[in-house]
């Protein structure tokens, strides 16, 4: 059972495509981006043609958002991420009331760092926070960890940065071969795991989210207080694979996602 009508569907899909492509799309490119069929995809075309919404380039083909909805002068916000969040907030809700502990999603963001997009702090007396506006680095941290490991080997060394790194608590790992060393076991693993190295007290739990093009897109990530971390290790790497492995699949029933590493 689904709360998708799929007309409906069909046409915010084609909305979100046409209005994140700056050059607008072609008939072809949306009926292979939305694994749609090209007359009923022509007609929806149309219909937001004649509707105002979009136009068609004489010359190149592509259609446009029309500009009045670009500019967000009628309230349209052409955001990447609010399919993503509006998947993963109720996983993210779910895990954290079952487990006691705050739950964020990160996402690439400026060079060497990612960005938490969206977060569900634990309704506990004794909890982890986070500022949602800090930037995360990815050398230190189970989301940034998780996101490069899931990117193509070679780049690793590129997305973390040439270092030196700064030890930002006592147990941060500067040493850049070891944090690759690190990198690569995440990368078998499935998950990362880490102690301490960003905030004293924290231990953030990691697995990456990836799209229908095996893209990482983001990362679901526990964020615990480390005194009772070890008691329940076992059950949140499981919590949270199990969450990101959720998320995964959802978007690998849709399009893929423009969401490009910085």
């Amino acid at each position: 059972m689904t709360d998708n009508v799929l007309s409906a569907a069909r046409v915010l899909d084609l909305l979100e495509l046409i209005a994140v492509a700056d050059d607008g799309v072609l008939l072809r490119e949306a009926t292979t981006r939305l694994k749609a069929p090209k007359s009923s995809t022509l007609m929806l075309l149309r219909t937001l043609v004649n509707r105002g919404y979009v136009y068609r380039d004489p010359l190149s083909d592509r259609y446009l958002l029309a500009a009045a909805y670009r500019s967000g002068g009628f309230g349209w916000t052409a955001d990447p991420y609010a399919r993503l969040v509006a998947a993963a907030r109720p996983i993210m809700e779910a895990l954290s009331l079952e487990m006691g502990e705050t739950m964020t999603f990160g996402v690439w963001a400026t060079p060497g760092h990612a960005r938490n997009l969206v977060k569900v702090v634990a309704n506990v007396d004794v909890r982890y926070d986070t500022d949602i506006n800090r930037p995360i680095p990815l050398f230190c941290t189970a989301i940034g960890r998780v996101l490069v490991s899931r990117s193509p080997t070679a780049a690793w060394g590129d997305l973390i940065g040439p270092g030196p790194f700064p030890a930002l608590t006592r147990h941060t790992v500067t040493d850049r071969a070891e944090i690759l060393k690190i990198v690569g076991r995440a990368r078998e693993d499935g998950h990362a795991i880490v102690m301490e190295e960003f905030a004293l007290g924290g231990t953030g739990v990691a697995a990456p989210v990836v799209d229908a093009s095996g893209h990482p897109v983001g990362a679901l990530n526990m964020g615990c207080v480390t005194a009772r971390f070890e008691d329940k290790r076992e059950q949140v790497v499981a919590a949270v694979m199990a969450g990101a492995a959720n998320l995964t699949e959802h978007l690998r029933s849709r399009a893929p996602l423009d969401l490009a590493i910085a």
